[in-house]
C-alpha cells in the first residue's frame, strides 16, 4: 500500500516522490541569542502545501532565508520538518546577498512583477538582474536534481523560477514537471517589452503542465508563444503547445483558501469578543468597511481611497455613520514601494483631515501585519469588503472575507481586474479606474437590502466552500498524476493509433469470430469509465448519451459491464437488458439468466463484518469517511475527507488493515480502498469466465480506469485490447479522461 499519496492524487503513486519548488520556505530557522527558533510563515498556500507533504512525504526545495537555517541542515542542506513530527524533507538553496538582490528584488520584482501586472512604467531592467536570475534558477534546479529520480513529479511555483524547468528537462528528460503561475500572464503587446521574452517562453515550454489562475492567462501565454517562438506548434482547441518534440499542456486552476479555517475562526467566541474590543478601541460607528492588502501598487489602494473620498463628498448622509478600515501590510520596503506607501498615507491623512469630527474618523489606517485569528474578526465585523486591484492573478482577500461572513450580513465589492472576479458571482464588480462608478458601487453596497445581501453572500460562501485550497491542490496533482502515468505506462494514446488499430481489428474479423459476426467482446467498467467519479457512489449517474451508445453497440457487439459495485446496484445503475453484468469486482456475475457467485467461505463474510466494524469505530470522528458494505466485498470511500486529516485516516486504516492482511486483498483506487477476500474472484477472473463461455472466439476489448481493472488488463494480455482511462503500465492504450470514453464508443460504433 502506498504512503497516502495514492488516494489523495487518485493514482497508485507508490515509489514516486513529490518535489515542490518555491522561493519561500515553509519553515524558517532564526537565531535568537544562543538558540535557534523555528517560525512558520503565515499564508494559506504555504500552510496547505505543508498539509499535503505531511500526508504524502516528499521534498520541498526553497531558498534558505533564515539566520539559523544553515545551522540545522545536514551535509546535503536538508532538514526534516515539521519539527514536532517530521514527515517530509525541506531542502534549502543558498544564495549570496548579491544574488538575492538581483534575482529577487531585481529581475523578479522590478521586471516580471510590474510587467505581468501591466505597470510598464515601473519596469526597470538591468543586465545583472538577468544574470543573477539565471544563476539563482540554476541553484534551485541543482538542488532538485540532487534529489529527483525518474519517478519524481516536480511542482514549480511562480515567476521567480521560470528557467528551472528547462534545466531540469535537459538533465533529466523523464521527469514530470508542472509549473503554477500565481500572477497574471499579460498579452503579447505587453509581454514583448521583456528583453528575454523568447528565452523565458522557451524555458517554460519544458514543463509538462503550466497552470494559470484563469483561462484568459492561459490564452495570453499561448498567444505569446505563437508570436515569439516561431517553431512551436500551438493547439488552441486542446490547449497544448509542442516545441522541439515536447508537448506542454495549459490549464486554468483558480487558487483558493482554507474555507474551514476562516469559517471556524470567525464563528468562535474569541472572535465575537475581539469584535467588541475593536469597535471600542477605534470608536467605530454601526457601519464598517474593510480592505486588507499588501502595501503594493497593484492593489489599487489610491483608487480605493479616491472612491471613498468621493463617497463622503457626494453623500453627506454617510458622514459620521461609516468608517473604512484599511489594513496595509508593509512589503518590499524599497523603491518604488516606499514612495507608494507615502502616497497612500498622505491620501488617508487628507480624507481624515477633511471629514473627521471629534467623535468619528472616516478611515482607520493600520500599517501592520495582522494574524489570521484577528483578521477573521475584522472580516466578520465588516458590512462591506473591498478589493480594488488594478490587476491581480486571483486575490484571496475577497475569498477570506466571504468565508468569514458567518452571519451573511456583508457585501463584497470586487475589482473586475482581479482573477477572483471570474468565480465570485454575487459580488459587486467594479472598474477601479472609474472613480465615480466605484463610489456609486460603495453606496449601493451600503444601501442594499438585507435580504439581497444574504442571498448573494450565501451563494458566495457556497462557491468558496466547494472550491477551497485543498480542491485546488487536488485538481493540480490529479493532472500531474495523469501526465506522469502517461509517461510511465507501456501503452500509447489510443486516438493516435486509430487507423492502425482499425486495420488490425478488420484483419482479425474473420479469423476470430467468423464472417458476418462481430469480432469483439466489449467489457466496460462503470465508475470513472461510463460515469465521472463522483463525491459519493450514489451520485455517479450514467448520462443518457452514454447509455444510448451502449444500446446502439449491443445490437452488434456483446457487452459486459464489470464493476466494484454490488451486482444488483450496477444492474440498476446501467439499466440495460440483454447484456452481461459482473459486480463485486467479478465475484458476482449475471450471465443473462442466472447469478454466478465465485467460491468464498462463510468465515470470510464474518471476518469482513469484523473488519468493517473496527474501521467504523476507529474513524467515526473523521467526517467524510463512507464505508460501503457490498456483502462479498467492501469499499472505503474518503473523497470527502479533508486533506488536513487524511494522514490520520491513513494511519488508522493501515493499522486496522494489518490485522486482516492474511485474509483480504486490499487495493487502492480513486480515493477508495477496496477490500476483497483472497478467495474471491477479481475482474480478470470474471473476464476469463465470460470469454470461455460466451466469447466464441471474439477479441476482448476492456475499458477501465482504476487499480482493480489492472487484473483484467493482465488477463487479456496478448489476447485482446486493454484501454485505461488515465494510463496504466498494464494497459495497451490509454484515453486522457472519462469524456474520451464517449468518443471511443462512438468510434467503435462507426467501425
Amino acid at each position: 500500500m502506498s504512503n497516502g499519496l495514492t488516494a489523495y492524487i487518485e493514482k497508485d503513486f507508490e515509489g514516486t516522490s513529490l518535489i515542490i519548488v518555491s522561493n519561500r520556505e515553509p519553515y524558517i530557522h532564526k537565531k535568537t541569542g544562543m538558540t535557534v527558533k523555528v517560525d512558520q510563515p503565515a499564508g494559506g498556500l504555504t500552510s496547505a502545501m505543508d498539509d499535503v507533504l505531511k500526508a504524502t512525504g516528499g521534498i520541498w526545495t526553497a531558498w534558505g532565508s533564515g539566520s539559523g537555517d544553515r545551522e540545522v541542515v545536514d551535509a546535503k542542506s536538508r532538514v526534516s520538518v515539521p519539527p514536532e513530527k517530521p514527515s517530509y524533507t525541506l531542502k534549502r538553496v543558498w544564495l549570496t546577498p548579491g544574488e538575492v538582490d538581483n534575482y529577487y528584488h531585481g529581475y523578479s520584482n522590478q521586471v516580471l512583477w510590474p510587467l505581468c501586472h501591466i505597470s510598464l512604467d515601473r519596469v526597470y531592467f538591468r543586465k545583472r538582474f538577468w544574470e543573477d536570475y539565471k544563476k539563482a534558477n540554476q541553484s534551485f534546479a541543482d538542488a532538485v536534481l540532487e534529489e529527483a529520480d525518474e519517478n519524481s513529479i516536480v511542482w514549480v511555483h511562480d515567476y521567480h523560477l521560470c528557467i528551472v524547468p528547462e534545466i531540469l528537462r535537459e538533465k533529466k528528460p523523464e521527469l514530470t514537471i508542472a509549473h503554477f503561475w500565481h500572477i497574471p500572464w499579460p498579452d503579447w503587446s505587453v509581454f514583448r517589452v521583456c528583453p528575454q521574452a523568447r528565452e523565458i517562453l522557451e524555458a517554460m515550454l519544458s514543463n509538462d503542465l503550466i497552470g494559470f489562475q484563469i483561462p484568459l492567462f492561459a490564452r495570453n501565454f499561448m498567444d505569446c508563444v505563437r508570436e515569439s517562438v516561431i517553431d512551436a506548434e500551438t493547439n488552441y482547441r486542446q490547449s497544448t503547445i509542442t516545441f522541439r518534440g515536447h508537448t506542454t499542456r495549459l490549464k486554468a486552476f483558480p487558487i483558493s483558501i482554507d474555507y474551514d479555517k476562516f469559517n471556524t475562526l470567525a464563528s468562535s467566541w474569541q472572535t465575537s469578543r475581539a469584535i467588541k474590543k475593536l469597535k471600542s478601541k477605534y470608536a467605530l460607528p454601526d457601519i464598517v468597511g474593510i480592505g486588507v492588502d499588501r502595501l503594493e501598487y497593484t492593489k489599487g489602494l489610491i483608487k480605493r481611497l479616491q472612491a471613498i473620498n468621493l463617497l463622503f463628498e457626494r453623500y453627506e448622509r454617510f458622514r459620521g455613520k461609516v468608517t473604512f478600515i484599511q489594513i496595509a501590510v508593509p512589503t518590499r520596503l524599497k523603491e518604488p514601494y516606499l514612495s507608494y506607501k507615502r502616497s497612500v498615507e498622505a491620501l488617508v491623512k487628507k480624507i481624515n483631515d477633511r471629514f473627521s469630527t471629534s467623535a468619528w474618523r472616516p478611515v482607520v489606517y493600520l500599517d501592520t501585519k495582522v494574524e489570521h485569528k484577528d483578521l477573521a474578526a475584522y472580516y466578520r465585523m465588516a458590512d462591506m469588503g473591498i478589493v480594488s486591484s488594478a490587476y491581480d492573478g486571483m486575490n484571496l482577500v475577497g475569498k477570506e472575507y466571504v468565508a468569514s461572513q458567518v452571519d451573511e450580513n456583508g457585501m463584497l465589492i470586487l475589482s473586475e481586474f482581479a482573477g477572483a472576479a471570474d468565480e465570485l458571482e454575487g459580488a459587486i464588480l467594479v472598474n477601479p479606474y472609474d472613480i465615480e462608478e466605484f463610489s456609486d458601487s460603495i453606496r449601493k453596497a451600503l444601501t442594499m437590502a438585507k435580504e439581497e445581501k444574504k442571498e448573494r453572500m450565501s451563494a458566495l460562501r457556497t462557491q468558496v466552500r466547494e472550491n477551497d485550497i485543498y480542491k485546488w491542490i487536488s485538481d493540480l496533482l490529479r493532472e500531474m498524476v495523469f501526465l506522469s502515468s502517461s509517461k510511465q505506462q507501456k501503452g500509447s494514446y489510443f486516438f493516435d493509433y486509430t487507423d492502425t488499430l482499425h486495420d488490425s481489428l478488420a484483419a482479425r474479423r474473420d479469423s476470430k469470430a467468423g464472417k458476418g459476426r462481430s469480432p469483439y467482446f466489449l467489457f466496460l467498467d462503470y465508475d470513472g469509465t461510463l460515469t465521472p467519479i463522483a463525491e459519493s457512489p450514489d451520485k455517479a449517474r450514467i448520462a443518457e448519451e452514454m447509455r444510448s451508445l451502449i444500446l446502439e453497440l449491443k445490437k452488434r457487439v456483446p457487452v459486459a459491464v464489470i464493476s466494484g459495485r454490488a451486482l444488483q446496484d450496477v444492474k440498476e445503475q446501467v439499466g440495460i437488458e440483454d447484456i452481461v453484468y459482473a459486480g463485486n469486482h467479478g465475484s458476482e456475475i449475471w450471465d443473462g439468466e442466472r447469478i454466478v457467485v465465485s467460491q468464498h467461505t462463510d468465515s470470510s463474510a464474518q471476518l469482513l463484518k469484523n473488519f468493517l466494524y473496527a474501521l467504523e469505530q476507529a474513524t467515526a470522528h473523521i467526517p467524510g469517511v463512507f464505508i460501503e458494505d457490498k456483502g462479498v466485498t467492501a469499499s472505503i470511500h474518503f473523497r470527502q475527507v479533508k486533506t488536513k486529516v487524511l494522514s490520520e485516516f491513513y494511519e488508522l486504516f493501515t493499522r486496522i488493515a494489518k490485522d486482516y492482511e492474511q485474509s483480504f486483498r486490499i487495493t487502492s483506487g480513486k480515493k477508495v480502498f477496496e477490500i476483497r477476500p483472497l478467495d474471491a474472484w477479481h475482474k480478470g477472473d470474471a473476464v476469463i469466465w465470460i470469454m470461455e463461455r460466451m466469447g466464441n472466439g471474439r477479441l476482448p476489448i476492456y475499458l477501465g480506469d482504476d487499480t482493480t481493472d489492472e487484473d483484467a488488463f493482465r488477463a487479456i494480455k496478448n489476447k485482446g485490447i486493454s484501454i485505461c482511462i488515465g494510463g496504466s503500465p498494464d494497459a495497451d492504450y490509454f484515453l486522457k479522461d472519462q469524456d474520451e470514453v464517449k468518443d471511443f464508443l462512438q468510434w467503435l460504433a462507426e467501425r
